[in-house]
């Protein structure tokens, strides 16, 4: 896939977890995961900007997806506010990974390929769908991708947000009798 093909292929693939996480934690934070997993969406190709890179060599391993994984996380506990929560880590760590990882599923489907866990194992992987550089499919993944993130996005941020009522340890503080709820109708 080119660019904008990977792109909406990772929009695509998170735009499902959005009103989940948002419901989970926050807005902002899915928010955040979209910018993690688009950020991941080319970078594996940054390579082609580096001479002494071979093009899909050490950028487009699971290896890689582990890296920018880590790198992830460790941003996000640095950005993470309240809404984060004490899983802030885990979700950086998981949408970083799992961007790096749409990427090379995207170079999978090319007759180009991948071998993802070089230079453990040389077995190269592809399934010869489509070429690289296939407009229709790259213009299609950018275009349906884009639609289900915003959709997504309008959802969750259409989503009401939780009360959430503090109680006591003792459990007493809000909590309604049947004659408490009784005399409040």
């Amino acid at each position: 896939m080119y660019r904008d093909g990977h792109a909406g292929f990772n929009a695509l693939l998170y735009a499902p977890f959005v009103p989940t996480v948002t419901a989970a934690y926050s807005l902002e934070t899915a928010l955040w995961g979209a910018v993690i997993a688009l950020a991941a969406a080319n970078l594996p190709d940054l390579d082609q900007s580096i001479e002494q890179i071979d093009h899909r060599g050490p950028t487009h391993t699971v290896w890689f997806a582990l890296l920018f994984g880590f790198v992830a996380g460790v941003g996000t506990v640095l950005v993470a506010r309240s809404g984060f929560g004490s899983g802030s880590f885990g979700f950086g760590f998981a949408v970083g990974t799992c961007g790096i990882l749409a990427h090379l599923a995207g170079d999978i489907v090319t007759p180009m390929g991948i071998a993802p866990f070089a230079p453990v194992s040389r077995v190269h992987v592809t399934l010869e769908w489509f070429k690289s550089k296939n407009g229709r499919i790259n213009r299609a993944f950018l275009l349906v991708g884009s639609v289900a993130l915003v959709a997504s996005l309008l959802l969750a941020a259409a989503q009401p947000v939780p009360i959430r009522v503090p109680v006591s340890t003792t459990g007493d503080l809000f909590r309604l009798t049947p004659t408490d709820a009784a005399a409040s109708i």
